[in-house]
């Protein structure tokens, strides 16, 4: 099975740039929800952050990532 990095990425890679600057989760950072759009989110899944992580189990739950 693919990681949840891998799927985001290629996920990503098929989004039209102009949507990536829209808003595709709340994601509960440091205790509070924050919104995330796919360009931000891109960049905290790329330097493997914490938050990264946060967002991969988010979108993963919302089915956001595609394939299986």
């Amino acid at each position: 099975m693919e990681s949840l990095r891998t799927r985001f990425l290629k996920t990503y890679v098929s989004v039209p740039l102009s949507y990536r600057d829209e808003i595709i989760a709340i994601v509960q950072i440091n205790g509070k929800d924050r919104p995330v759009s796919w360009a931000a989110a891109y960049i905290e899944v790329l330097n493997s952050t914490q938050q990264g992580k946060e967002i991969l189990k988010r979108m993963n739950e919302l089915n956001l990532l595609g394939g299986d």
